[in-house]
């Protein structure tokens, strides 16, 4: 990886994380009102730069794939970065699933809640079952999912921002170019590479702006929820961070070190731009272009490895809802005095696995996924309840997370590809 002003950017988007959230809690904390109103008000502004990045993003997805598909022609080579993405995908999802049972059964019985406490917060989770039971009766079932991966319509898919059948489609598609004659596979291909190039290119002006929206984001966050919000539910949130950690650390630091061969301080310091996107807006889509930005400018990923291995990630690849929905599982079997037997957890292990597919790119989505766990396991679905007035800052670190874990994912493919990582 080469030195870059990449490093600097890091910087000032850390520096505009913490000034957001320091003026987000100090006006929780105070509650003085023009400061809470400065916190709440600047918002807006944070949601103007959001979205000027959602908007490259299916463009950016169509056109990179359809010129990476095509410009691999070789259906073997395809079949290979698939076998070898997913693989690593799954491979780290089980492991997440794991993490998060293993931590919740040794940390939450240390600090066991009050049964005053517990008729409490069981209370609170009935008043909220209404809006839980509307909000998973929308969850999408593994059936329906996989009928959902080929679009009818591939323009409408693309307008409603769903990005895995848009994916299945430009696959489908660069392949089709690939098997053209030279001259329309080439007239394709120059396209489809100017495209993606101009739309990395207007990323990086919009990252320029990063700082400042990452600010915007984070504060009104910090001053609606602050951190009085998690007493309450401090043991099962301290599970999910403790994983969420531990497993960026052991699994994704192993991964690039030991099978990417990339040192972690540089591939920590070169994806931080992507990781403070998806951190502020609990979103792996919306990461996506500064995703491939570091990919390809900075990490020298051929462009068809990172086209092919970064969609697909922030499309599957959620092994931060994983370590989510094993932990919260057995948090609400604790709250409602449930003894998990081995089969339940089993039942727990598997349907996090299958569940994780369904999740939405958008911000507390692993929230109502949950449902189907729970209803598999035998544990009260109203729980859920509690967990969403907190959700939000576990949320910025499972999609955190899961930034990592795409970027991660896309050096070691290319890496078993034989590629020179940069």
């Amino acid at each position: 990886m080469h030195e870059r002003p990449e490093t600097s950017l890091s910087v000032k988007i850390a520096a505009g994380l913490l000034a957001g959230l320091a003026v987000g809690l100090v006006a929780s904390a105070t509650g003085v009102p023009w400061l809470m109103r400065l916190a709440v008000g600047i918002e807006p502004a944070g949601t103007i730069w959001i979205n000027l990045i959602r908007m490259t993003v299916i463009p950016l997805v169509v056109a990179a794939l359809v010129s990476g598909v095509a410009s691999i022609g070789d259906a073997r080579r395809l079949g290979r970065l698939g076998v070898r993405t997913l693989a690593f995908y799954c491979g780290t999802l089980i492991i997440g699933a794991f993490v998060g049972l293993l931590l919740a059964l040794l940390i939450l019985p240390l600090a066991p809640i009050p049964a005053d406490l517990a008729g409490s917060l069981r209370g609170a989770a009935a008043a909220g079952a209404r809006e839980i039971a509307q909000q998973a009766h929308q969850v999408r079932g593994f059936r329906q999912f996989l009928l959902d991966l080929v679009p009818t319509n591939p323009v409408q898919a693309a307008a409603e921002g769903a990005l895995l059948p848009v994916i299945v489609f430009s696959v489908l598609f660069g392949a089709g170019v690939a098997g053209l004659d030279e001259r329309p596979r080439q007239a394709i291909l120059s396209l489809a590479d100017a495209v993606a190039a101009a739309l990395i290119r207007l990323v990086g002006w919009i990252m320029v702006l990063a700082p400042l929206g990452v600010a915007c984001l984070a504060a009104p966050v910090a001053a609606r929820f602050g951190w009085a919000m998690l007493a309450s539910l401090a043991a099962f949130v301290a599970v999910v961070l403790a994983g969420i950690i531990l497993f960026g650390i052991v699994v994704y630091g192993g991964a690039v070190r030991l099978l990417a061969r990339v040192g972690l301080v540089p591939f920590a310091r070169t994806i931080a731009p992507a990781q403070a996107v998806g951190f502020t807006t609990g979103s792996s889509i919306a990461a996506l272009p500064a995703m491939m930005d570091a990919a390809v400018r900075k990490l020298d990923i051929s462009a068809p490895v990172a086209s092919f291995v970064l969609p697909l990630g922030a499309a599957l690849n959620r092994p931060g809802t994983a370590i989510y929905h094993t932990s919260a599982a057995l948090f609400i079997a604790s709250l409602y005095g449930i003894s998990l037997s081995g089969a339940q957890l089993a039942i727990v292990l598997s349907s996090t696995f299958l569940m994780t597919f369904s999740v939405a790119a958008i911000p507390s989505a692993s929230v109502f996924t949950l449902a189907p766990t729970l209803l598999a396991a035998g544990l009260p679905v109203e729980g859920i309840a509690l967990l969403l007035g907190v959700d939000r800052i576990p949320d910025m670190f499972r999609t955190g997370l899961n930034v990592t874990g795409h970027l991660t994912a896309a050096v070691v493919v290319a890496r078993g590809e034989g590629e020179a990582i940069g």
